[in-house]
């Protein structure tokens, strides 16, 4: 990024306590794991199951909370406010936004649980439905989506909201958490408790980030050793984390236009012609038809699986399930809305939450469409039994089943792995670069963090990868992401405050917004103050 045709780019100045602090303590976390592999497994299974049964209810009540404030933010007059002045533009095309806004908060993890989860449900239903029942196969699809769609995307749209008013509007160049708190902490946010904040956060997004690695790894790993029929050993995991690194470091080092952009265009486009392969060449009518169904199950029970804690049976469904997924999205939660407000220059706020919460879970759902409905079809109506894979292999190996099953596979897999591979990719780069944003001073606009640190990051990722990778266990993948994410729970509550309080200090309440502030039918433009200063903003 230049500041001129000639001129060199220009990096922001790093915040070395905080950078130093949430290293350190990466380090401390995920280091042990390393190096007492075993010893590991019962703490962390015994942490996991006291974190998720005391406290899934906190989870559930914020989670939809999130959905109640964006739905409030969204239609009323607040959503016609826009991120920049009134002559600032989009400054990625529709395309490129969506695809950037997609990439960085699924990856190849949803193509992994779209595959995968079905499986689960029909073998494990919720609602102590019959295993392999009709009544379960209606729910196979449901809850995936209910677990990737609104409520995953409302947990990222929220911090989004604050930090793209607070960049584009209040034009304070401060990526980190902390100062978007400031509505709430005042200024404390400048001191100590400040800086823990941040460090906290980004050791939350390394959790989230590997947690998601955690399990696309394995499944690249497991895929490209059957393809060529070679042994599937922790060492060919290491190597095939090393080059896929090799990919999202690249693409981090390049920057936010050179590198994550142009890998995000692609990485559409090239999901686009393996579901089509997909849809053609699979059970077409039946996937349309369970989908259907299924989000029928979905509109009837979404408040009822977004509050449900199963407390006398204790099936564990919900603790396993949704409430490991609402931790994971907060882990994520501070990265994919940071990074969605820096891409989201010249968007309204009603478009940022309108393409966050419904385009990206529309895409999640195309995902179900296609993978999902086509593993129940193998196993309601071809007898395939992935059950037994699943408890024998793993979920990678019910992907290499998936993949296998396929026409053309031998061109299939090879193509697979390719685009998996640039799926999660631009999700680690994205997430890369925004640890790097937090952890400096000032990113105003048209800079970016300095390279180095943008590479530290990667690297940092790459370590708690392989430390989960050497500890194994889906429970040990699970936790990185619940620990790291229960401080996240309360600073969605502080931004949401935050937001709220800056737009009532700069365009009023609800009331007046639209009747003595703004002239016209469309509220096209109004003088505010913001910080002291008259502003004209379009809304």
């Amino acid at each position: 990024m230049a500041n001129g045709k000639d001129e060199k780019p220009i990096y922001a100045r790093v915040n070395r306590p905080v950078f130093f602090m949430s290293v350190v303590v990466c380090l401390l976390f995920y280091g042990p794991m390393m190096i007492f592999q075993e010893a590991a497994q019962g703490p962390v299974n015994k942490a996991m199951n006291f974190i998720t049964y005391s406290t899934d209810w906190l989870w559930e009540f914020v989670i939809f909370g999130c959905l109640i404030f964006l739905a409030w933010l969204a239609f009323g007059p607040y959503g016609r406010v826009k991120l920049g002045g009134p002559d600032d533009k989009p400054e990625f095309s529709l395309f490129t936004w969506v695809a950037m806004m997609f990439c960085g908060g699924s990856g190849a993890g949803l193509v992994y649980w779209a595959l995968i989860e079905p499986v689960f449900y029909l073998q494990g239903p919720p609602f102590w439905l019959e295993p392999f029942s009709a009544q379960a196969a209606q729910f196979s699809l449901a809850y995936g989506i209910f677990h990737w769609g609104f409520s995953a995307w409302a947990t990222f749209a929220v911090p989004a909201v604050a930090f793209g008013y607070m960049y584009y509007v209040r034009k304070k160049p401060y990526l980190y958490p902390s100062y978007a708190c400031r509505g709430v902490i005042g200024k404390a946010a400048d001191g100590p408790i400040g800086k823990l904040i941040d460090a906290i956060i980004i050791v939350g997004m390394v959790g989230g980030m590997a947690t998601s690695l955690g399990f696309v790894i394995p499944m690249l790993s497991k895929i490209s050793a059957d393809y060529f029929g070679i042994a599937e050993t922790m060492g060919f995991k290491i190597i095939v984390c090393i080059l896929f690194s090799c990919i999202y470091t690249w693409s981090c080092y390049r920057g936010l236009k050179g590198g994550i952009a142009k890998l995000a265009d692609m990485n559409m486009y090239l999901t686009f012609v393996i579901l089509g392969f997909v849809l053609i060449v699979g059970p077409t009518t039946f996937m349309f038809s369970l989908f259907t169904d299924n989000i029928g199950v979905l509109l009837q029970n979404f408040i009822r699986m977004s509050f449900y804690t199963d407390p006398i049976t204790q099936s564990g469904f919900p603790q396993g399930w949704t409430v490991f997924y609402w931790a994971w999205w907060l882990a994520w939660a501070v990265y994919v809305g940071l990074f969605a407000a820096r891409i989201s220059k010249g968007r309204t706020i009603r478009a940022l939450i309108g393409n966050m919460v419904f385009t990206a879970t529309a895409g999640c759902m195309l995902f179900y469409l296609i993978f999902g409905s086509y593993q129940v079809d193998a196993i309601m109506n071809h007898g395939a039994d992935l059950a037994k894979i699943l408890a024998e292999e793993g979920g990678p190996a019910v992907i290499s089943w998936f993949l296998n099953s396929l026409p053309f596979s031998s061109i299939v897999i090879p193509f697979f792995i390719f685009v998996m591979a640039i799926s999660q990719a631009t999700g680690v780069d994205a997430a890369s670069f925004t640890m790097a944003n937090m952890a400096c001073y000032e990113v105003k606009d048209g800079v970016e963090p300095p390279k180095w640190i943008r590479l530290c990051w990667a690297g940092i990722l790459f370590l708690a990868t392989v430390a989960l990778l050497l500890v194994g266990g889906m429970e040990v993948v699970q936790l990185s992401s619940v620990l790291t994410a229960v401080p996240v729970l309360f600073l969605l509550i502080i931004l949401a405050i935050s937001t709220v309080k800056w737009l009532r200090e700069d365009f009023g309440y609800a009331k007046p917004l639209t009747t003595n502030k703004y002239d016209g039918e469309d509220l096209a433009a109004s003088t505010v103050q913001v910080d002291g200063a008259s502003q004209t903003t379009t809304m």
